[in-house]
Protein backbone atom coordinates (compact mmCIF):
# COMPACT_ATOMS: atom_id res chain seq x y z
CA UNK A 1 0.00 0.00 0.00
CA UNK A 2 1.27 3.46 -0.88
CA UNK A 3 1.96 5.66 2.10
CA UNK A 4 -0.51 8.57 2.26
CA UNK A 5 -2.68 10.47 4.71
CA UNK A 6 -5.27 7.69 4.77
CA UNK A 7 -2.63 5.13 5.71
CA UNK A 8 -1.32 7.45 8.44
CA UNK A 9 -4.83 8.03 9.79
CA UNK A 10 -5.51 4.28 9.91
CA UNK A 11 -2.22 3.69 11.70
CA UNK A 12 -2.91 6.36 14.32
CA UNK A 13 -6.47 5.15 14.82
CA UNK A 14 -5.27 1.57 15.26
CA UNK A 15 -2.64 2.60 17.79
CA UNK A 16 -5.18 4.50 19.88
CA UNK A 17 -7.60 1.57 19.83
CA UNK A 18 -4.85 -0.79 20.96
CA UNK A 19 -3.78 1.46 23.83
CA UNK A 20 -7.18 1.50 25.58
CA UNK A 21 -6.93 -1.72 27.67
CA UNK A 22 -3.49 -0.93 29.08
CA UNK A 23 -4.39 2.73 29.56
CA UNK A 24 -7.42 1.85 31.68
CA UNK A 25 -5.48 -0.68 33.73
CA UNK A 26 -2.56 1.72 34.18
CA UNK A 27 -4.86 4.48 35.43
CA UNK A 28 -6.24 2.09 38.03
CA UNK A 29 -2.73 1.03 39.00
CA UNK A 30 -1.73 4.67 39.38
CA UNK A 31 -4.41 5.18 42.02
CA UNK A 32 -3.58 2.04 44.02
CA UNK A 33 0.17 2.71 43.95
CA UNK A 34 -0.40 6.29 45.00
CA UNK A 35 -2.20 4.80 48.01
CA UNK A 36 0.71 2.43 48.71
CA UNK A 37 -0.71 -0.78 47.22
CA UNK A 38 1.40 -2.49 44.55
CA UNK A 39 -1.30 -4.33 42.59
CA UNK A 40 0.74 -6.98 40.81
CA UNK A 41 -2.53 -8.89 40.29
CA UNK A 42 -3.53 -6.45 37.53
CA UNK A 43 -3.16 -9.15 34.90
CA UNK A 44 -5.62 -11.37 36.75
CA UNK A 45 -8.07 -8.50 37.20
CA UNK A 46 -8.07 -7.91 33.45
CA UNK A 47 -8.70 -11.60 32.83
CA UNK A 48 -11.65 -11.66 35.20
CA UNK A 49 -12.99 -8.53 33.52
CA UNK A 50 -12.68 -10.12 30.08
CA UNK A 51 -14.32 -13.41 31.09
CA UNK A 52 -17.12 -11.60 32.95
CA UNK A 53 -17.83 -9.46 29.91
CA UNK A 54 -18.02 -12.56 27.72
CA UNK A 55 -20.50 -14.07 30.18
CA UNK A 56 -22.51 -10.85 30.17
CA UNK A 57 -22.59 -10.87 26.39
CA UNK A 58 -23.67 -14.52 26.26
CA UNK A 59 -26.50 -13.92 28.73
CA UNK A 60 -27.77 -10.57 27.48
CA UNK A 61 -26.63 -10.22 23.90
CA UNK A 62 -25.89 -6.56 24.63
CA UNK A 63 -22.31 -5.30 24.29
CA UNK A 64 -23.06 -2.43 26.69
CA UNK A 65 -24.27 -4.86 29.37
CA UNK A 66 -21.19 -6.96 28.63
CA UNK A 67 -18.87 -4.00 29.34
CA UNK A 68 -20.71 -3.32 32.59
CA UNK A 69 -20.44 -7.01 33.53
CA UNK A 70 -16.70 -6.95 32.87
CA UNK A 71 -16.29 -3.86 35.02
CA UNK A 72 -18.23 -5.53 37.84
CA UNK A 73 -16.16 -8.70 37.46
CA UNK A 74 -12.94 -6.75 37.86
CA UNK A 75 -14.38 -4.93 40.88
CA UNK A 76 -15.37 -8.15 42.66
CA UNK A 77 -12.04 -9.79 41.89
CA UNK A 78 -10.24 -6.71 43.27
CA UNK A 79 -12.26 -7.01 46.48
CA UNK A 80 -10.85 -10.51 46.97
CA UNK A 81 -7.34 -9.27 46.22
CA UNK A 82 -7.75 -6.32 48.59
CA UNK A 83 -8.83 -8.57 51.43
CA UNK A 84 -5.54 -10.44 51.10
CA UNK A 85 -3.16 -7.54 50.49
CA UNK A 86 -4.76 -4.70 52.46
CA UNK A 87 -6.69 -6.32 55.31
CA UNK A 88 -4.75 -9.57 55.80
CA UNK A 89 -1.47 -7.76 55.00
CA UNK A 90 -0.11 -10.51 52.76
CA UNK A 91 3.01 -9.80 50.74
CA UNK A 92 1.67 -7.77 47.82
CA UNK A 93 4.03 -9.17 45.19
CA UNK A 94 3.59 -12.82 46.19
CA UNK A 95 -0.16 -12.41 46.54
CA UNK A 96 -0.38 -10.68 43.17
CA UNK A 97 1.59 -13.33 41.32
CA UNK A 98 -0.47 -16.08 42.92
CA UNK A 99 -3.66 -14.23 42.03
CA UNK A 100 -2.58 -13.96 38.39
CA UNK A 101 -1.91 -17.70 38.20
CA UNK A 102 -5.28 -18.41 39.81
CA UNK A 103 -7.00 -16.08 37.34
CA UNK A 104 -5.54 -17.93 34.34
CA UNK A 105 -6.94 -21.24 35.60
CA UNK A 106 -10.26 -19.86 36.83
CA UNK A 107 -11.08 -17.95 33.65
CA UNK A 108 -10.09 -20.94 31.54
CA UNK A 109 -12.55 -23.04 33.53
CA UNK A 110 -15.24 -20.39 33.03
CA UNK A 111 -14.66 -20.55 29.29
CA UNK A 112 -14.92 -24.34 29.22
CA UNK A 113 -18.08 -24.46 31.33
CA UNK A 114 -20.10 -21.49 30.07
CA UNK A 115 -18.44 -19.97 27.01
CA UNK A 116 -17.96 -22.94 24.71
CA UNK A 117 -20.50 -21.73 22.15
CA UNK A 118 -20.32 -18.74 19.84
CA UNK A 119 -21.32 -15.42 21.46
CA UNK A 120 -24.85 -14.24 20.86
CA UNK A 121 -24.63 -10.55 20.10
CA UNK A 122 -26.11 -7.86 17.96
CA UNK A 123 -24.15 -5.03 16.45
CA UNK A 124 -20.98 -3.95 18.27
CA UNK A 125 -21.28 -0.46 16.77
CA UNK A 126 -22.50 1.08 20.04
CA UNK A 127 -19.22 0.26 21.79
CA UNK A 128 -16.74 0.15 18.91
CA UNK A 129 -17.28 3.46 17.12
CA UNK A 130 -18.49 6.92 18.08
CA UNK A 131 -17.87 9.76 15.65
CA UNK A 132 -17.81 13.22 17.18
CA UNK A 133 -19.68 15.69 14.95
CA UNK A 134 -17.46 18.02 12.88
CA UNK A 135 -14.29 16.92 14.68
CA UNK A 136 -14.34 13.51 12.99
CA UNK A 137 -14.24 15.22 9.59
CA UNK A 138 -10.83 16.81 10.20
CA UNK A 139 -8.25 15.16 7.88
CA UNK A 140 -6.03 12.52 9.55
CA UNK A 141 -6.59 13.73 13.11
CA UNK A 142 -10.37 13.45 12.89
CA UNK A 143 -10.27 9.89 11.66
CA UNK A 144 -7.79 8.80 14.33
CA UNK A 145 -8.81 10.82 17.41
CA UNK A 146 -12.49 11.54 16.96
CA UNK A 147 -13.81 8.30 15.45
CA UNK A 148 -13.03 6.00 18.34
CA UNK A 149 -14.83 3.74 20.80
CA UNK A 150 -16.80 5.51 23.55
CA UNK A 151 -14.53 3.64 25.97
CA UNK A 152 -11.54 5.52 24.57
CA UNK A 153 -13.20 8.86 25.28
CA UNK A 154 -14.12 7.62 28.76
CA UNK A 155 -10.47 6.68 29.39
CA UNK A 156 -9.35 10.19 28.41
CA UNK A 157 -11.97 11.75 30.69
CA UNK A 158 -10.88 9.50 33.58
CA UNK A 159 -7.28 10.56 32.96
CA UNK A 160 -8.20 14.23 33.25
CA UNK A 161 -10.37 13.58 36.31
CA UNK A 162 -7.57 11.72 38.08
CA UNK A 163 -5.11 14.50 37.26
CA UNK A 164 -7.44 17.04 38.88
CA UNK A 165 -8.19 14.71 41.82
CA UNK A 166 -4.58 13.94 42.68
CA UNK A 167 -3.27 17.43 42.11
CA UNK A 168 -5.95 19.79 43.38
CA UNK A 169 -8.36 18.05 45.77
CA UNK A 170 -8.34 17.06 49.41
CA UNK A 171 -9.28 13.48 48.48
CA UNK A 172 -6.21 13.28 46.27
CA UNK A 173 -4.05 14.67 49.05
CA UNK A 174 -5.32 12.00 51.46
CA UNK A 175 -4.73 9.28 48.87
CA UNK A 176 -1.15 10.41 48.38
CA UNK A 177 -0.67 10.74 52.14
CA UNK A 178 -1.47 7.09 52.88
CA UNK A 179 0.97 6.09 50.15
CA UNK A 180 3.76 8.37 51.28
CA UNK A 181 3.50 7.96 55.06
CA UNK A 182 0.72 5.73 56.30
CA UNK A 183 1.59 6.21 59.98
CA UNK A 184 1.35 9.98 59.71
CA UNK A 185 -1.98 9.73 57.88
CA UNK A 186 -3.28 7.37 60.56
CA UNK A 187 -2.09 9.69 63.33
CA UNK A 188 -4.04 12.49 61.64
CA UNK A 189 -7.19 10.41 62.01
CA UNK A 190 -7.57 9.07 58.47
CA UNK A 191 -8.48 5.47 57.67
CA UNK A 192 -5.42 4.04 55.93
CA UNK A 193 -6.96 0.62 55.37
CA UNK A 194 -10.22 2.12 54.11
CA UNK A 195 -8.48 4.36 51.60
CA UNK A 196 -6.20 1.60 50.40
CA UNK A 197 -9.10 -0.84 50.08
CA UNK A 198 -11.08 1.73 48.07
CA UNK A 199 -8.08 2.45 45.85
CA UNK A 200 -7.68 -1.26 45.11
CA UNK A 201 -11.37 -1.53 44.25
CA UNK A 202 -10.98 1.36 41.80
CA UNK A 203 -8.02 -0.45 40.25
CA UNK A 204 -10.20 -3.54 39.80
CA UNK A 205 -12.95 -1.46 38.24
CA UNK A 206 -10.59 0.08 35.68
CA UNK A 207 -8.74 -3.18 34.95
CA UNK A 208 -12.08 -4.97 34.58
CA UNK A 209 -13.21 -2.40 32.03
CA UNK A 210 -9.89 -2.77 30.24
CA UNK A 211 -10.34 -6.53 30.07
CA UNK A 212 -13.93 -6.10 28.92
CA UNK A 213 -12.79 -3.74 26.14
CA UNK A 214 -10.21 -6.30 25.07
CA UNK A 215 -12.86 -9.01 24.82
CA UNK A 216 -15.90 -7.12 23.54
CA UNK A 217 -14.50 -4.30 21.41
CA UNK A 218 -11.10 -5.59 20.30
CA UNK A 219 -12.05 -9.28 19.91
CA UNK A 220 -15.71 -9.10 18.92
CA UNK A 221 -16.99 -10.75 22.10
CA UNK A 222 -14.80 -13.85 21.94
CA UNK A 223 -12.92 -14.83 25.08
CA UNK A 224 -9.80 -16.96 24.79
CA UNK A 225 -7.51 -18.29 27.50
CA UNK A 226 -4.98 -15.78 28.85
CA UNK A 227 -6.17 -13.17 26.35
CA UNK A 228 -4.65 -10.32 28.37
CA UNK A 229 -1.27 -11.68 27.19
CA UNK A 230 0.88 -9.66 29.59
CA UNK A 231 -1.01 -6.37 29.24
CA UNK A 232 -1.47 -6.19 33.01
CA UNK A 233 2.27 -6.26 33.55
CA UNK A 234 2.69 -3.75 30.74
CA UNK A 235 0.20 -1.44 32.49
CA UNK A 236 2.26 -1.65 35.68
CA UNK A 237 5.37 -0.73 33.71
CA UNK A 238 3.55 2.23 32.16
CA UNK A 239 2.61 3.44 35.65
CA UNK A 240 6.22 3.26 36.81
CA UNK A 241 7.60 4.80 33.63
CA UNK A 242 5.11 7.68 33.87
CA UNK A 243 6.03 8.30 37.52
CA UNK A 244 2.45 7.91 38.79
CA UNK A 245 1.19 10.95 36.88
CA UNK A 246 -2.09 10.38 34.96
CA UNK A 247 -1.31 12.66 32.00
CA UNK A 248 2.04 10.96 31.50
CA UNK A 249 0.30 7.59 31.76
CA UNK A 250 -1.98 8.65 28.89
CA UNK A 251 0.95 9.71 26.71
CA UNK A 252 3.06 6.60 27.39
CA UNK A 253 0.08 4.29 26.80
CA UNK A 254 -0.61 5.96 23.45
CA UNK A 255 3.02 5.62 22.40
CA UNK A 256 3.02 1.92 23.27
CA UNK A 257 -0.27 1.50 21.43
CA UNK A 258 1.35 2.96 18.32
CA UNK A 259 4.31 0.60 18.75
CA UNK A 260 1.89 -2.31 18.94
CA UNK A 261 0.11 -1.08 15.82
CA UNK A 262 3.39 -1.31 13.93
CA UNK A 263 3.09 -5.11 14.15
CA UNK A 264 0.11 -4.95 11.82
CA UNK A 265 0.73 -1.86 9.71
CA UNK A 266 4.51 -1.43 9.77
CA UNK A 267 4.97 -2.84 6.29
CA UNK A 268 2.39 -0.41 4.88
CA UNK A 269 4.34 2.45 6.43
CA UNK A 270 7.57 1.27 4.81
CA UNK A 271 9.15 -0.08 8.01
CA UNK A 272 11.23 -3.14 7.18
CA UNK A 273 11.43 -4.73 10.64
CA UNK A 274 10.36 -8.26 11.52
CA UNK A 275 6.87 -8.30 13.17
CA UNK A 276 8.26 -10.40 16.02
CA UNK A 277 10.69 -7.59 16.91
CA UNK A 278 7.93 -5.01 16.71
CA UNK A 279 5.82 -7.19 18.99
CA UNK A 280 8.57 -7.15 21.59
CA UNK A 281 9.09 -3.38 21.58
CA UNK A 282 6.39 -2.49 24.16
CA UNK A 283 7.83 -5.05 26.55
CA UNK A 284 11.35 -3.68 26.05
CA UNK A 285 9.95 -0.37 27.27
CA UNK A 286 8.43 -2.27 30.20
CA UNK A 287 11.83 -3.69 31.13
CA UNK A 288 13.34 -0.21 31.04
CA UNK A 289 10.58 0.94 33.39
CA UNK A 290 11.31 -1.85 35.87
CA UNK A 291 15.01 -0.89 35.81
CA UNK A 292 14.11 2.74 36.39
CA UNK A 293 12.07 1.75 39.42
CA UNK A 294 15.31 0.86 41.18
CA UNK A 295 16.59 4.41 40.87
CA UNK A 296 15.94 6.96 43.56
CA UNK A 297 12.87 8.82 42.44
CA UNK A 298 9.32 9.81 43.11
CA UNK A 299 7.92 6.44 44.21
CA UNK A 300 5.44 6.71 47.10
CA UNK A 301 7.35 6.17 50.34
CA UNK A 302 5.16 3.33 51.64
CA UNK A 303 4.53 1.63 48.29
CA UNK A 304 4.21 -2.12 48.82
CA UNK A 305 4.38 -1.89 52.63
CA UNK A 306 1.45 -3.38 54.56
CA UNK A 307 0.03 -1.10 57.22
CA UNK A 308 -0.29 -2.26 60.82
CA UNK A 309 -1.06 0.33 63.45
CA UNK A 310 1.66 0.52 66.07
CA UNK A 311 4.10 -1.57 64.03
CA UNK A 312 6.38 1.38 63.29
CA UNK A 313 5.95 1.05 59.53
Amino acid sequence: MEFNTITLALFLAGGLRLCVPVLLAALGETVSERAGVFTIGLEGLMLFGASSSALGLALSGSPIVALLAGTLGGLLAAAVLAVGTVLARANQIVMGIGFNLFAIGATSLIRQLWLSGAPVAGSMRSVSMMKLPLLSDIPVVGRSLFSQSPVFYLAVLVTLALWVLLRFTRAGLLLRAVGENALAADAAGHSVLGLRFSATLFTGLMAGLGGAYLCIVASGGTFIDNMSAGRGYLAIAITLFARWKPLRVLIVAMVLGLLEALQFQGQYLGIDIAPSLLMAMPFVVALIAWVMMGRAGAAPGDLGRPFLRGSGR
